[in-house]
């Protein structure tokens, strides 16, 4: 957890802090899905056996590049796990999309 305090620092300090949340553990998701023609939604309760990976939670940097968010997910990457060698986790990285034009 201190490494992870310290890299919210990091981010907030270097002003590419946008947002960033931890996740509940798998076991309290839902999957949800809408009701057949309009009805009552469908909503299936973890824990989901076949989840291998699961979100433990995201950040929302603004970065000048696409490298910059590359390195920073690398960074991460890099959390000390059990006697401190790196974990080397997989971290997803997409782009924020914005709404089209208007006058499209």
């Amino acid at each position: 957890m201190e490494f992870m305090t310290d890299v919210n620092k990091e981010l907030a300090d270097s002003g590419e802090w946008v947002d960033g949340q931890g996740l509940a553990m798998p076991e309290a998701a839902k999957i949800v899905r809408a009701g057949a023609g309009g009805g009552t939604p469908v909503v299936t309760e973890g824990p989901f056996p076949e989840t291998k990976e699961f979100l433990a939670g995201y950040w929302i940097v603004d970065c000048e590049t696409p490298e910059r968010a590359v390195e920073l997910a690398a960074h991460v990457s890099s959390a000390p796990g059990p006697g401190g060698a790196p974990l080397n986790m997989p971290i997803e990285v997409r782009q924020v999309m914005s709404a089209p034009p208007v006058d499209l």
